[in-house]
């Protein structure tokens, strides 16, 4: 805590205190001994001069003794302030433990004058107050040549010096000297036992007990003490800003602003210089230092929605950038290139600037702006000291941009739930506006977020008959489930002839002959509910009352799966089955997919139903620091027809593992222009954008029910893959990857060019549908993936 230094602290000392040059005398007389001359003076005019100067032998009183012997006095006391240092440093010699002053150097008068008490000075002064720290160093003494006890209790004292002139503070060191210091005990000391001395050491701040123990009126200190300044301004306001950057808002904070501007205006003593800073996300190319009151760049403009750091280019800030150095301008007009950045500057009246990028983990976070209106002010001597300044401010931005990010990221799975990584650049762009707009007092929300002219990619590897063969196995367990409970009503009626067994027995025939043919609607629940609610309950029954049907009824309850209640065979194979195949195709995608985003960050959505379908979107607008050519587009379509062939072997492979058999049909839809997506934030999903891009959605939810014009067969076929089209390009495109896969044994050479029956809102659909090679060995293609191969297959 720092405390203002007031007379009333002096007066208040509870110890006298008395000036005496004995000590110094003596330390002369010892160093002149066997020596001829000393500092110019032979040995024998100095001693001379002692002896003419009896009052330096004893307490003085008065300070005005001392002017009888000015000369004398300014010898001794080149012992304590070399007359070569007398300029440059700062010292004083006072009375111990007061603020009377004898002889001090010219820039120690300055700051500390001896003839009046600067009430404006702060001191850093550990425990209560200044009169407590008197009085503890006072006791401290005592204690160390009175009663044996040395405690080393050095604590630094730190003065703030406000400066005149500029207004801006510095701070001093103080270092004490207690060389010619020495207390004299007057009459019997008081006895003090090591009890009694734990116990004042234990409490250390409390005066009224020390000063119990140690009584002021039986100590009195002689001697002077030297008191010197060393100038730490640097490292302590250094030190005061860290403390402000650690703050929460500590770039955000007003005060903290101002404490931090004046603090480096104290490091480089430039009252007149001021501080900016800018800071942004290097991801998403945006500026972030909205709504931090006095915290902002020196250069933005009023209206900065959308601003990105293309607002830099060519001016001092972009080369502190690129550069990663600071830029140091003396004059910005002797500047030769400015852009509006520079012409901006000038017009505020800047001509002196420091620009210095604020660089995280390699990434520029921010920029640090120093300006004075003065040329020359801030040079590459002085600029130096920013080596200690810029961790600290990078530090804050860092912190800062975090905790920024995590709020937009907040926000955003808020409105969104999961974002796909590839265009979350853009979903962040927006929280930042949001989060900018709120800051500034606005209502805002996130919009619908639209991606223009992507190219679609549509897959399907479908569960061939799957809902037949759901209801088939639904049927096979109803059906097994109601013969054994004939089986066991069968077993009771020998026990027990009682009608009510009959007439369940007979709903359990026309039961099993309602579903004999197949399920229709509600057949399902009606058996469930006939089980669940008329058997069941009749089994539990007797087989509380007639231990003899115990084992048939057991026998039969085994059977039954003990979660549902039924017998679940062949659903859990079937289920099984489907839970395994889809998981293959997943997880096989998962993979693929992964390696296809080092070729070209897309879009990648998949859902699982009876099969795995899924999505993929690639172009410009979902990118932001890449070039998206046609080239990749190609690439893709290829490299979905191998992964569609792949899937198709891997699946034919797994079918000997599986409980049971299920045939997999593979299909690709080709779009063949390109199309807006828009992620509806009601839906948190993407879906095309436009009424001309509906046909492509309403294709996708009917194609894998299409049949081949003008017959009973279904497009899709077990062993075959399905390119569904509409233009000849698209076709001459696919046929040549068909011939180049054809060529390495993904696919045979049995390929049908198709047309396909209207469907509801879609015609003049074609496909072309080729048979997969199940025997053929997986290529490997490399990071590369396809590119050299299209490129071969077009030039040829």
């Amino acid at each position: 805590m720092d405390h203002k230094i007031t007379k009333d602290i002096h007066e208040s000392f509870p110890f006298r205190s008395i000036l005496n040059l004995s000590s110094l005398v003596t330390y002369w007389e010892e160093n002149l001994k066997g020596k001829n001359v000393l500092t110019g003076y032979p040995a024998e005019s100095i001693l001379k001069m002692i002896e003419e100067a009896p009052e330096f032998r004893e307490p003085i009183e008065d300070l005005k003794t001392l002017d009888k012997h000015k000369d004398l006095l300014g010898l001794l006391m080149s012992a304590v302030f070399p007359t070569a240092m007398l300029e440059s440093e700062l010292a004083g010699a006072l009375i111990p433990f007061t603020h009377e002053g004898f002889y001090s150097t010219p820039g120690y008068q300055e700051i500390l004058p001896f003839d009046r008490i600067r009430e404006d000075l702060t001191f850093n002064i550990p425990g209560n107050d200044i009169k407590s720290g008197k009085i503890m160093h006072a006791c401290l003494i005592i204690l160390k040549k009175y009663y044996d006890v040395n405690i080393d209790l050095e604590v630094p004292i730190l003065v703030t010096v406000p400066q005149g002139k500029t207004g801006l503070d510095k701070v001093y060191k103080v270092e004490m000297n207690t060389q010619f210091t020495d207390v004299v005990a007057k009459g019997k000391l008081q006895p003090l036992d090591k009890k009694t001395i734990r116990h004042m050491l234990d409490n250390l701040y409390d005066t009224e007990l020390w000063l119990k123990n140690i009584e002021p009126d039986r100590f009195e200190f002689q001697g002077f003490t030297i008191f010197k300044l060393i100038d730490v301004t640097s490292e302590e306001m250094l030190s005061s800003i860290k403390y402000y950057l650690l703050r929460k808002d500590a770039i955000t904070c007003e005060q903290n602003f101002l404490a931090i501007q004046q603090r480096l205006r104290s490091i480089f003593n430039l009252p007149e210089m001021e501080l900016g800073i800018a800071y942004f996300d290097a991801n998403n190319n945006i500026i972030t230092n909205y709504g931090a009151n006095e915290w902002d760049s020196l250069i933005m403009p009023e209206h900065r929605d959308g601003l990105t750091c293309t607002y830099f280019e060519g001016s001092i800030y972009e080369r502190a950038y690129e550069t990663r150095q600071p830029v140091i301008v003396e004059n910005l007009e002797d500047l030769e290139k400015r852009t509006h950045i520079e012409n901006k500057l000038q017009e505020k009246g800047f001509k002196n600037v420091v620009i210095a990028p604020l660089i995280n983990a390699g990434e520029v976070v921010g920029i640090l702006e120093l300006v004075t209106p003065y040329a020359g002010k801030l040079n590459p001597v002085n600029a130096g000291r920013l080596e200690n300044i810029l961790p600290m401010f990078t530090s804050a931005v860092g912190r800062v941009l975090g905790e920024m990010r995590t709020e937009v990221r907040a926000l955003i799975q808020k409105e969104c739930t999961a974002i796909h990584p590839t265009v979350e650049w853009r979903f962040l762009e927006a929280g930042y506006e949001i989060l900018n707009a709120r800051r500034g007092g606005m209502e805002a929300t996130l919009d619908d977020i639209s991606f223009p002219e992507v190219y679609p990619l549509y897959g399907l590897s479908d569960i061939r008959n799957s809902s037949v063969e759901r209801s088939k196995a639904i049927q096979q367990d109803l059906m097994a489930n109601l013969k054994e409970v004939k089986k066991v009503i069968s077993t009771i009626l020998e026990y027990k002839k009682m009608p009510i067994l009959d007439e369940v027995n007979f709903r359990v025939d026309q039961q099993l002959e309602k579903i004999s043919s197949g399920l229709n609607s509600g057949d399902e629940s009606e058996v469930l509910r006939f089980l669940k609610n008329e058997v069941h309950p009749t089994f539990r029954h007797f087989r509380q009352e007639e231990s003899l049907l115990l084992p048939i009824i057991e026998e039969y309850e085994n059977k039954l799966d003990p979660q549902l209640g039924v017998i679940y065979r062949k659903r859990r194979d079937f289920e099984t089955s489907l839970m395994t195949v889809n998981e293959c195709i997943s997880s096989y995608l998962d993979r693929v997919v992964q390696q296809a985003q080092e070729i070209f960050p897309h879009y990648f959505e998949k859902y699982k139903t009876d099969g795995v379908e899924y999505n993929i979107y690639l172009g410009q607008s979902l990118v932001k620091d890449k070039k998206f050519d046609e080239i990749y587009l190609r690439n893709f379509r290829l490299w979905q027809l191998i992964t569609m062939c792949e899937i198709a072997r891997r699946t034919e492979s797994l079918k000997k593992e599986l409980p049971k058999k299920l045939d997999i049909t593979q299909l690709i839809l080709v779009h063949g222009d390109s199309l807006a997506i828009r992620f509806r934030k009601d839906e948190k999903h993407f879906d095309v954008d436009g009424a001309y891009n509906i046909r492509y959605e309403i294709v996708k939810k009917r194609i894998d029910k299409a049949y081949i014009k003008n017959s009973n067969e279904r497009l899709t076929q077990p062993g075959k893959l399905a390119i569904v089209y509409t233009g000849q390009k698209e076709a001459e495109e696919y046929s040549k990857y068909i011939i180049y896969l054809q060529s390495i044994n993904y696919l045979t050479d049995k390929v049908e060019h198709l047309e396909l029956q209207e469907l509801q809102g879609a015609h003049g659909l074609k496909a072309m549908r080729v048979e997969i090679n199940m025997n053929g060995r997986e290529k490997e293609f490399g990071n590369e993936m396809l590119k050299d191969v299209i490129q071969t297959i077009h030039v040829g």
